[in-house]
């Protein structure tokens, strides 16, 4: 395992060094991300135009909520980003089959390849709002909250990497599988939002199911002081869950795999 995290970090740290070269684009990606999020928090202060608040929740609350969710996307675009398009980008085109020659499991190969600038953008943006909104809800900011916040957003970013490598295998069968896997991704979307606005089904499938819950609902909860957050403290085991399946999912895949052929 220690091994296949380094090859994995060096896969990483190489591709970064690439996407860098391209500086421009790398601002310009990181600049509409932000402009695209600005609107999405543009609309949240519509709603509050007519209603004080969200099941509760203030509209201070929930651009705190907000920002530790973009927290985990960023972690999860930096680190899984690569899983997004494997169908068409490698398995259409055969480059698949030259990953297979490497003497590493083909996931290690797939997640190192990172191309996104996005993750940036998404990173300023969750900082900015998190920070902002401890100071206006008075919320005293400590080493220990920093530290806090940080763990929960890498398992955040975790959770949410391995909910998209779960459903990357699409790409196994339907060279656009980008699509499917960002269909289920755009789900996340839901949790940006008080969980008690929905039904018990929807509340059961942001928990249980597709855990995005954990990812910004439950840490938010937390660092509001709100004594119904120690579900957060499962979000490790949740981790371990939801990569294990994916695991297990991908290696299921990767023994129907029958290359492309041209």
């Amino acid at each position: 395992m220690i091994k296949n995290i380094k090859l994995y970090g060096s896969f990483l740290v190489a591709s970064l060094k690439r996407m860098m070269e391209y500086r421009v684009d790398c601002l310009v990606g990181m600049v509409s991300q932000i402009a695209f999020q600005i609107i999405e928090l543009i609309f949240i202060w519509v709603i509050f135009q007519n209603t004080d608040n969200i099941a509760g929740w203030s509209f201070e609350h929930l651009l705190l909520l907000y920002g530790v969710m973009m927290l985990s996307v960023s972690i999860n675009d930096l680190l899984f980003d690569s899983t997004y398009d494997i169908g068409n980008r490698l398995i259409k085109k055969g480059k698949f089959d030259t990953i297979l020659l490497r003497p590493v499991h083909p996931l290690i190969s797939v997640l190192g390849e990172s191309q996104t600038s996005t993750a940036l953008g998404y990173m300023v943006l969750s900082v900015v709002l998190i920070v902002t909104m401890l100071i206006k809800l008075q919320i005293t900011i400590t080493i220990f909250l920093i530290i806090k916040i940080l763990y929960f957003g890498i398992l955040g970013g975790l959770i949410l990497g391995g909910i998209q490598t779960i459903f990357s295998v699409a790409g196994f069968w339907i060279y656009k599988s980008n699509e499917v896997v960002w269909s289920v991704f755009q789900l996340h979307k839901l949790a940006q939002y008080p969980i008690e606005i929905y039904n018990k089904f929807v509340r059961i499938i942001l928990t249980f199911l597709l855990p995005f819950a954990f990812t910004a609902y439950y840490p938010t909860l937390d660092y509001l002081g709100v004594s119904e957050s120690k579900l957060i403290y499962v979000t490790p085991l949740v981790v371990i869950f939801v990569w294990m399946i994916a695991i297990k999912v991908w290696n299921w895949a990767l023994n129907k795999y029958r290359s492309t052929g041209n």
